[in-house]
Formats: C-alpha cells, sequence, structure tokens
C-alpha cells in the first residue's frame, strides 16, 4: 500500500447547506471518496466513490486496498466524538480530520439553549450505560438504544430531568419533541437530559 493521503471530513449532521466550505472544498480535492450512502449521495455523487457495507469493518481494509493517492472519509459533524475518526486515525498515519457542525451544537441551536455544562455520551451501535445519569447529559441515540429504551431502564430520568427528544436534525424530516412519550424513531436522534431545578 502507498502512503496515501487520507480526509476525514465532518459533513455535519446531514443537511446539504450545513457542511463547511472546507469540508466542501476537502470533498472535491479527493481522488476517492468513501462514505455512506445517504453522505455521498447528499455531498460527493459526482465523485468516485465506495459505500461500504459496515463504515466501521470495512472502511480501513479499503483504504488500504485503494490505489488512490487522496482519500476522503465522509463522517458526521461529531468527528472524533465516538466516531469512524479513531478506526482511521489508529490505522493510518497522514491523516488529516476536517471539523464540521455537530449534531450536539445544531441541537441546543434548535432548543434554544446553552449545552455549557452538559456531560456526552453515545449508545449509538454501543451497550447502554449501567447507571442512570445524575447530572444534565446529552446521549446519542440510534434505533434500538432509543429514548424509549433508556427511559425503560431508568425510569427515574423522568423524574430527574427535563427530556427532549431531537431527530433527524437539519433533514425535513427533523423533529424536537419535549418528553419520551412522543417522537419519531429514526438512527439519527439525541436526547437532552436537563437537569430540572428546585
Amino acid at each position: 500500500m502507498k502512503d496515501s493521503e487520507i480526509t476525514i471530513i465532518s459533513v455535519g449532521p446531514g443537511a446539504h447547506d450545513l457542511i463547511t466550505l472546507r469540508g466542501h472544498k476537502a470533498i472535491e480535492d479527493q481522488e476517492m471518496i468513501i462514505g455512506m450512502k445517504d453522505a455521498v449521495e447528499t455531498f460527493a455523487k459526482h465523485k468516485e466513490h465506495y459505500i461500504p457495507a459496515n463504515m466501521k469493518t470495512d472502511c480501513v481494509n479499503f483504504i488500504k486496498d485503494c490505489p488512490k493517492s487522496r482519500i476522503g472519509v465522509l463522517v458526521s459533524g461529531d468527528a472524533g466524538f465516538f466516531s469512524l475518526a479513531r478506526f482511521v486515525t489508529a490505522a493510518f498515519e497522514n491523516v488529516t480530520i476536517i471539523p464540521g457542525v455537530s449534531s450536539v451544537c445544531a441541537g441546543f441551536a434548535l432548543l434554544k439553549k446553552q449545552w455549557f455544562g452538559y456531560r456526552f455520551m453515545s449508545v449509538h451501535g454501543r451497550e447502554l450505560f449501567d447507571e442512570c445519569p445524575e447530572v444534565s447529559t446529552v446521549i446519542l441515540c440510534d434505533e434500538v438504544n432509543n429514548p424509549s429504551a433508556i427511559a425503560a431502564k431508568f425510569p427515574q430520568i423522568e423524574e430527574k430531568f427535563n427530556i427532549f427528544v431531537l431527530s433527524d436534525i437539519s433533514l425535513p424530516s427533523e423533529g424536537v419533541f419535549a418528553g419520551i412519550s412522543d417522537y419519531k424513531k429514526t438512527s439519527r436522534m439525541i436526547i437532552v437530559l436537563e437537569e430540572k431545578t428546585a
């Protein structure tokens, strides 16, 4: 394998107009783009690309075998936060990361709330945590580890926190829901647990 230049490009929470100018330019500079189908179709369908069946397991192997010199990997705006970036940077030395708008930043903008002092967790593709959060917390979820599953495991959270569920942030199907009972289940959800004040 030759020493390819690998660029991890954060594309934001999903909307075509929330990727940064630097991210756009980085995509144009690549010879090959790797990414999930929705990201490739939104940002790089005009480029030569590869859509792996599983980003985590297939991406690194594809890069090792790819003859291209400049390879771009599309990730969410949370690059480096429980993301594919750590697998790529662990496997290769010549890596640059282009930051983007995170789903957390975009989510709090929707809520018109500050996010200073929050704890951050992810159960996206991971096991649920064992202990109920004790402080204001943001949780990145998926369709399995969803708000209902978390509330079922920790029923006390509804007493301790004001709860907001945000889904498909920045997309036409975007939803903002107060509480656990009524929300749209998608693969792109975050829960905001805001400590109740006395």
